[in-house]
């Protein structure tokens, strides 16, 4: 049942979208602005389940301000590097529309946190020649998975996992660098994937956050945590759960 919650909500996101897009961007140090890009074409099963992972697109950027140092050491990305591989920020906006074809307009871009549409925002704003449109289209037609996965999987904490804490999660070793954009998103597709097909980690961990949930009234913490340690809960115990609470 707690699954088919979780399932439920994908289904209402995703709705009779067939084709993701999972998409990884590294931004400047202080502009935001792109200087890489990984993205793959999914195609769907009707079940949500994955169908076809097609060959991946992958770009350094030229951004107009400066990477920053801290942002080089992380990512690996040089001044150099983007001088000699770069190409730029419209360029991308075309490959990508090139990349998806007919699919553009009916895809769902899928990142792990919000930063990315604001790096593509960014982009979009530093570069006279980019197209605005295509960067609200990203925007508009984005699912931040951390954020949906935030309210079935939650650390101890009360926070959202990283992205490689959520796969060590779900028993996946990240694969590549980490802050490569590809390696990224191919990771990111694995995340996706043991959503859906590890359905027993997903149930569990929804289970903590129930019982975690300090605006619950105690009654129902009490029974969420009572079933998710594998008690039975007879309505005589819950109605006792409940005098309690009131005394």
């Amino acid at each position: 049942m707690l699954y088919f919650i979780a399932m439920k909500e994908l289904e209402r996101i995703i709705k009779d979208c067939r084709t993701l897009v999972f998409v990884d961007l590294e931004g400047t140090q202080y502009s935001h602005e792109m200087i890489e890009i990984g993205a793959f074409k999914v195609t769907l099963r009707d079940d949500l389940t994955i169908k076809k992972i097609h060959k991946p697109y992958k770009a350094y950027v030229k951004p107009k301000n400066k990477i920053g140092s801290f942002v080089t050491e992380l990512t690996g990305i040089s001044e150099k590097l983007i001088k000699e591989k770069g190409i730029s920020f419209r360029q991308v906006q075309n490959d990508l529309k090139s990349y998806l074809k007919k699919d553009y307009h009916k895809c769902l871009f899928i990142t792990y946190g919000e930063h990315d549409k604001t790096i593509m925002t960014s982009s979009a704003e530093n570069n006279m020649d980019a197209s605005m449109a295509d960067a609200r289209h990203f925007c508009k037609n984005h699912l931040d998975f951390c954020r949906f996965l935030y309210r079935f999987v939650k650390s101890e904490s009360g926070n959202p996992y990283s992205q490689v804490n959520a796969l060590k999660l779900f028993g996946i070793e990240p694969k590549g660098a980490h802050h490569d954009a590809l390696d990224d998103a191919r990771n990111l597709i694995a995340l996706y994937d043991a959503f859906l097909t590890k359905k027993d980690i997903v149930k569990d961990e929804y289970k903590k956050v129930l019982y975690r949930n300090d605006k619950a009234p105690s009654p129902i913490k009490r029974l969420v945590e009572s079933l998710s340690k594998g008690k039975s809960v007879t309505p005589e115990e819950f109605d006792k759960y409940i005098e309690e609470s009131l005394k």
